[in-house]
């Protein structure tokens, strides 16, 4: 039977699953990434005692246990970053926010450390607080918020910034060692250990130090870079202020932020460097008709231009994740929109209600009309004695969407908000008149 059959690949990962797995957690577990070569010297000799397969079905069976070990190399590596930067963030939740996103491996934990450390020496005045950081172009952007009308806080963060971003260019993000920027599929500063993590290098790998100035003005292009860059679309100037560097906080980006901690090398690179952009094309695409849209989101794709050339592959993908976002987009408006005919229909029952609302500071009326249908939901469908509506309050607000990413307070107002309308319903149905 050949072995392009589906019915003998699932016949052979079935029949060798216990060995697949077995081979893939002996590598994972010497192993803090996955590198194509290293596996592939690692494999080279597994399963050639099976002599009665063919030399196919060998190969298929390492790829299985290529897959695999790729799953449980990520999987672990995930697990430390959760693990360590969770800890980092507890010890010193006086200087680090609760939220707080770092979207880079932990060989620049160390980075990290120093900036809290630092902080700490700050005036109380200047407010400082860490909410996170990125890998850009393979150097470390850190997020950092305070007081910018304190005395001497502005010049200090920027030099802090700085700083740690020149650090991190010397530092391995992956292991902590000393390294540099190499050139790859994507930008990466590595050590000489992990180096292999980028796979076959550019051209100019090693002409670059720092990618903040891969093009200055009157800078040329090294001769290595001259040949690759022929005859494609000029390189956007590096853009040289990069204190405002904070990802917008709305629901596009947000959900675009969450993706990029769950892609890596050039996607992520890529979604960091155009979330503007998509967000923006976004918003835009709302208001071009149904048929249409496809076409309108190639098109403003096509008009992009990176900071590095973007190739067909980078084009592609943008359009394909461009038109998911689009596509949640108008599932978030249509809910919004739901939501709000199901508010003023629970208002035209209760207007007594409906006028206190209409007299909510801007705040608090984000979040009635964030959460319009929500809320309406819970208070129409509760059908719990009144000795539980705390309980069945406080599970229900649990369960909005993206509830975790809002303050406690504004979390206790959905709560006392909820429970008003559900006593106002519950008071409606009391005064129905009875059947007689």
């Amino acid at each position: 039977m050949s072995i392009n059959s589906e019915d003998r690949k699932q016949w052979l990962r079935g029949a060798y699953l216990d060995r697949i797995v077995e081979i893939a957690q002996h590598y994972a577990a010497t192993r803090t990434y996955f590198i194509d070569a290293d596996f592939v010297g690692f494999a080279a000799d597994e399963f050639e005692d099976l002599h009665d397969l063919s030399d196919e079905d060998r190969q298929y069976l390492r790829d299985q246990v290529g897959l695999e070990s790729l799953r449980r190399v990520a999987l672990s590596r995930a697990r430390d970053r959760d693990e360590i930067f969770g800890q980092l963030i507890a010890n010193n939740n006086d200087f680090v926010a609760r939220d707080a996103k770092f979207m880079f491996d932990i060989g620049w934990i160390g980075l990290v450390q120093d900036v809290v450390s630092r902080m700490r020496t700050y005036p109380a005045s200047w407010k400082v607080r860490l909410d996170g950081g990125k890998e850009k172009f393979g150097c470390c952007v850190l997020f950092v918020s305070f007081n910018t009308d304190a005395r001497g806080a502005m010049p200090e963060i920027r030099r802090l910034r700085e700083e740690i971003r020149l650090r991190s260019l010397a530092t391995c993000d992956v292991c902590g060692d000393p390294g540099r920027l190499r050139m790859g599929q994507w930008a990466k500063t590595v050590c000489d250990k992990h180096a292999a993590v980028l796979g076959s290098f550019r051209e100019d790998d090693g002409c670059w130090a720092d990618p903040w100035h891969w093009l200055e003005d009157g800078q040329e292009d090294p001769p290595k870079s001259v040949e690759v860059l022929k005859d494609l679309l000029p390189v956007r100037k590096r853009p040289k202020d990069h204190i405002a560097d904070l990802v917008p906080r709305t629901d596009i980006a947000r959900q675009i932020e969450a993706d990029i901690e769950t892609n890596f090398g050039r996607k992520a690179d890529l979604l960091l460097e155009f979330i503007g952009q998509l967000e923006i094309a976004v918003v835009a695409a709302m208001s071009v008709a149904d048929d249409d849209v496809e076409f309108w989101l190639g098109s403003e794709v096509d008009r992009w231009v990176g900071v590095q050339p973007l190739s067909g592959d980078d084009r592609a993908f943008l359009r394909r994740y461009l038109r998911s976002l689009a596509i949640d987009e108008r599932g978030r408006r249509q809910r919004r929109d739901d939501g709000a005919r199901a508010m003023a229909r629970y208002f035209a029952d209760h207007p007594v209600l409906g006028q206190k609302a209409a007299l909510l500071a801007s705040r608090e009326r984000k979040l009635l009309e964030a959460y319009a249908g929500d809320l309406t939901d819970a208070a129409r469908g509760s059908v719990v004695k009144e000795e539980h509506l705390d309980s069945y309050v406080r599970d229900e607000v649990s369960l909005f969407p993206t509830v975790h990413e809002l303050s406690p307070g504004d979390v206790a107002w959905l709560r006392h908000w909820l429970r008003r309308m559900i006593d106002a319903e519950y008071a409606r149905i009391r005064e129905r008149p009875s059947k007689s």
